[in-house]
């Protein structure tokens, strides 16, 4: 799995890039900006024109996209762009609410004085973001720290959870309002207490505000499905 290519890369593990990994990025980031609708079909010879590629990385980078909850492909209709459907939303943060759990769990017992510097130093990444502040720069330094934190947790398995969920996230983070309205404002404050509470390692107070941190979003990406002016 690739990297969000979002005002700067997200950490994440290591492996060989080949052809397939950049059609992937290309894809996804048409996918993020909107170039690609959702729902939409993604025929592989017209992509594999578009991108000056043959069939085979594309063929390729639809399964990786695929993977990330990107991409739906089906047999006798191909591929094509997921749609952020309510019953997307349950499973999602029902899910994520399950994995956060577990990785402050991990962190109040394992991470280290460095786990906790790498995190801020992505909180510091927010007051470099260009101005005006956009959906898409917050959300991409949102998923960054969310990445280290599951990167503090030191469980790999765990890690590899997240990151079939992220992609899908940055869609609702950027495409269905889980932002909050004033998110350039609030933003920094909201993931300072998290990391304030993390660092303390007190596992009932993380948890609740775990939860209560995954809560904003799910229910104002609920609002806004059945609101679409509230975007």
């Amino acid at each position: 799995m690739t990297d969000l290519q979002v005002d700067g890369p997200v950490v994440g593990l290591a492996r060989r890039r080949v052809l397939a990994d950049e059609v992937a990025d290309a894809i996804r980031n048409a996918i993020f900006a909107g170039q690609i609708d959702l729902g939409q079909r993604l025929v592989e010879e017209e992509m594999a024109s578009n991108l000056n590629v043959s069939r085979g990385p594309v063929r390729e980078a639809l399964v990786l996209l695929a993977q990330e909850g990107l991409v739906r492909m089906e047999r006798h209709r191909g591929a094509t762009v997921a749609q952020l459907d309510l019953k997307g939303v349950h499973e999602i943060y029902s899910l994520r609410t399950a994995l956060e759990r577990l990785a402050a769990e991990c962190i109040c017992r394992r991470a280290s004085a460095e786990d906790f510097g790498r995190i801020a130093a992505v909180l510091e990444r927010f007051d470099h973001l260009p101005r005006p502040l956009t959906r898409s720069g917050v959300a991409g330094v949102d998923l960054a720290f969310h990445d280290a934190v599951f990167q503090a947790a030191h469980h790999e398995r765990l890690y590899r959870a997240w990151l079939s969920l992220r992609s899908q996230i940055f869609l609702y983070l950027v495409h269905r309002g889980a932002l909050h309205q004033d998110f350039g404002q609030s933003w920094l404050k909201d993931h300072e207490d998290l990391l304030e509470v993390l660092v303390r390692r007190k596992p009932g107070p993380a948890l609740k505000l775990v939860e209560d941190h995954i809560e904003g979003p799910y229910q104002r990406v609920l609002q806004a499905n059945r609101d679409p002016s509230a975007l």
